[in-house]
């Protein structure tokens, strides 16, 4: 609702009254015309009656004010033809009003009856005939009774009703506010409603031609039809799809199995509100459509029909299906993806579950798969990944899932197993199948996978654990070599548990009890002097209990544990060599543990170097250990250019626990090694056990051929040491000499050493 002003009963918005105004310009303007002419009429014929007044003084004030007002009502009448605004008509009366209030100011001044008569009609004739807003109504008619009231009241002596004659004008004007503001709302509130009306006229007018137009135009099937389901209306487009005679009689909805269920027309005439049925029907043109369908009753001509609406959503539908394609393939090999596999994994595990028998799940890791992606190029990283696949198919029974899990991982669903015999059968296929090199362009691309299966029910009686041991047979596929198939067995979960254990127990030792290196001391034999450290990690809880390296091995070889071990502890050993070297100490060199995952990465040696540099450290100061299991697998190239990298800038390298991995004596060679560590088994008993004696001093003597330094580790007595030195090893490092202790205790254990040996001199 417009709101209008409860002072003027005119509305507050400008735009709206300006409207108002216009509209009744035309009938503002005749009233202002015949207003004009009657004022003219009117007072002269009161101008004859002025003649009463000949021989008074008032005859020379009534005659000339007279003839003035009608003057100036003609002389607004001429004036009213150029009023083409509602602006021009309000201040044309205004100045009628003025002019003539003026003029019969002087004329009531004669305080005659009609006088009276006047002071009083004047102001209503200007609050209720001038065609005018509410400011010049008000106004005028204020204006007007204050004029005549001092022409009234100027001539002395005053009327002893003058008091009465002002409370009367006052109450006049106060009361005609109060009617004009009236009048004023009403009237508006007549116009729009008027408007209204007319706009309501207007739309009604249009809206069956709107609604005939909008019906004709929907571009979906609109269909109005009676109970019997004989048609009444239609739309062009349900034209266009069931004809222009609209029989829907031949077209069919589809059910189960795309038997004809009823038809379209036996469907709406049911009368039931549909809301979006889904369903499939057959045309006119004996194609299959997918549709939405709507139905509902409705008057038509006071006749009870049904409009229905049924909008084709074949392309939708098509457009789903292949979505869900989509969703449920690789893109790369079209096989299944992950989602798609672990759905078909549940399906088959609930059926195996009822009918009884066993299947396994396959996991797939294509071997050096990175290092072809990175040497060979995406593309024939691609083409193998599409040849893995295509073979997988190649070798599988019909009926068995194959699926491309991510990267270069894939997995097979074997189901229907009778027994071990049917999946030896299959995995010896599949393996012969991807073992096979691939040509691709003018190359020849080395193709090996290693697989982990697990059975169901016989390993897991569920997907997620079945999954998950598959992945731990992988992971042991993997570690034992490569290029094999490997089926779980339960201590392999005992040993991925351990190993789980240890990378959380680790976890925690970052946060909780930090790494930190302790120096166990080596020890010349010749001489008994301390000629170096070996920095071993020790994680120090709050209560003062040691975390040892055995407890957390496996987070050495782990990608992100083993990484942050060696920086802290790479970073701990160089600060404690700087401010020893700063306090004139020489502990001869440190010797540090270096995990594959660090030399397995081609940026390590200049990182080391550059950390070198910076703390102020000589490269000849530290001794890196690495263990043989660095030398076999994959990125065995990048292990060897790291070694000699380091080794040619200045910074010693010892081969740990020779003898006890997979290590060749080709390695020696291979490799710039300066030092063997032997294996502590192999000193322990040495005493007691021909064969560690013997390897013992087999090792010795290769080690003095090649020119390489020997340290043994685990000597507890002086009948090993004797052992040992005759047969030319070079340092010993065992808890005979000193156990391993921070930082802070070394300077004090060179002291009591070097004080030891000088009373032994």
């Amino acid at each position: 609702m417009t709101p209008l002003s409860p002072f003027t009963g005119e509305f507050c918005n400008p735009a709206r009254e300006a409207a108002f105004q216009g509209e009744r310009l035309p009938e503002s303007c005749r009233h202002a015309r015949t207003l004009f002419i009657l004022s003219a009429i009117l007072n002269a014929l009161f101008l004859i009656s002025d003649w009463r007044f000949a021989g008074t003084p008032h005859f020379w004030v009534a005659i000339p004010a007279r003839l003035t007002v009608v003057l100036w009502s003609l002389v607004c009448l001429s004036f009213s033809r150029r009023m083409t605004d509602f602006k021009a008509v309000e201040r044309l009366c205004f100045i009628w009003q003025i002019v003539t209030a003026i003029g019969v100011a002087f004329l009531v001044s004669s305080r005659s009856d009609i006088a009276i008569f006047v002071l009083v009609m004047l102001p209503l004739v200007f609050y209720l005939v001038v065609p005018t807003s509410f400011r010049g109504n008000f106004g005028g008619g204020l204006g007007c009774g204050i004029a005549l009231l001092i022409g009234y009241l100027s001539p002395a002596p005053l009327s002893p009703t003058t008091p009465g004659m002002i409370l009367a004008v006052l109450m006049l004007h106060c009361g005609m506010w109060i009617a004009i503001s009236r009048t004023n709302r009403l009237q508006r509130q007549e116009w729009l409603a008027s408007q209204a009306a007319q706009e309501a006229r207007a739309a009604l007018a249009s809206n069956s031609e709107t609604l005939e137009r909008m019906f004709m135009s929907v571009p979906i099937p609109l269909l109005v039809t009676r109970p019997d389901g004989t048609v009444v209306r239609f739309n062009d487009a349900a034209a266009r799809a069931f004809g222009s005679d609209g029989d829907i009689s031949r077209v069919h909805l589809l059910g189960e199995g795309a038997a004809a269920k009823a038809s379209l027309r036996d469907q709406i005439a049911t009368g039931e509100a549909v809301d979006n049925q889904e369903c499939r029907i057959v045309g006119k043109d004996a194609v299959v459509h997918d549709v939405l369908l709507a139905s509902r009753p409705i008057m038509v001509g006071g006749e009870e029909c049904v409009l229905s609406s049924i909008v084709d959503i074949t392309d939708r539908k098509e457009a789903e299906r292949h979505l869900a394609h989509l969703a449920m393939t690789d893109a790369l090999t079209g096989l299944a993806n992950r989602s798609h596999f672990m759905a078909t994994l549940a399906q088959a595990a609930s059926a195996t579950d009822r009918a009884g028998g066993q299947m396994a799940v396959v996991l797939i890791d294509v071997d050096e798969f990175k290092r072809i992606n990175d040497s060979a190029g995406h593309d024939v990283g691609d083409a193998l990944l599409c040849a893995v696949g295509e073979r997988l198919r190649t070798a599988v029974r019909p009926g068995d899932l194959v699926a491309r899990m991510g990267g270069d991982e894939f997995a097979v669903l074997l189901t229907r197993l009778r027994n071990a015999s049917d999946l030896e059968t299959i995995l010896a296929r599949m393996t012969a199948q991807l073992h096979q090199p691939l040509s691709h362009g003018a190359r020849d691309v080395d193709c090996r996978v290693s697989m982990g299966v697990a059975l169901f029910p016989e390993h897991a009686g569920d997907i997620a654990d079945l999954m998950k041991f598959a992945d731990i047979a992988l992971y042991e596929a993997k570690n034992g070599g490569r290029g094999r198939a490997c089926l779980f067995e339960p201590w392999l979960l005992e040993r991925w548990q351990r190993e789980a254990r240890m990378l959380e127990r680790a976890r925690h030792a970052l946060v909780h009890a930090p790494p930190a290196p302790w120096y166990q001391p080596k020890v010349d034999l010749a001489t008994g002097a301390i000629i170096g450290f070996e920095a071993l990690l020790r994680c120090v809880r709050a209560d003062g209990t040691i975390i040892m390296p055995g407890e957390i091995a496996a987070a050495f070889e782990h990608s992100e544990l083993g990484r942050t071990i060696t920086d802290r502890m790479l970073a701990q050993v160089l600060a404690d060599c700087r401010r020893w070297h700063e306090h004139g100490l020489d502990i001869g060199h440190v010797a540090i543990n270096v995990p594959g995952v660090e030399l397995h990465d081609s940026g390590f040696p200049d990182r080391l170097i550059a950390q070198l540099e910076k703390v102020g450290v000589p490269p000849s100061k530290i001794e890196l250990e690495v263990t043989e299991s660095v030398f076999l697998g994959r990125n065995a190239e990048v292990v060897e250019r790291s070694l000699h990298r380091l080794s040619s800038a200045g910074i010693s390298i010892a081969l740990d626990d020779f003898g006890t991995g997979y290590a060749s004596l080709s390695h020696l060679k291979q490799f710039p090694i300066d030092v063997i560590k032997i294996d502590q088994r192999f000193v322990r008993d040495l005493e007691t056990d021909p064969d560690d004696a013997a390897i013992v001093r087999t090792l010795l003597n290769l080690a003095y051929s090649l020119n390489i330094r020997t340290v043994a580790e685990g000597v507890e007595n002086v009948h090993q040491l004797d052992y040992l030195r005759a047969g030319g090893c070079h340092y010993a490092q065992c808890f005979h000499f000193g156990a391993a202790v921070p930082s802070a205790e070394v300077p004090a254990l060179l002291g009591w050493h070097a004080a030891a040996i000088s009373q032994i001199g």
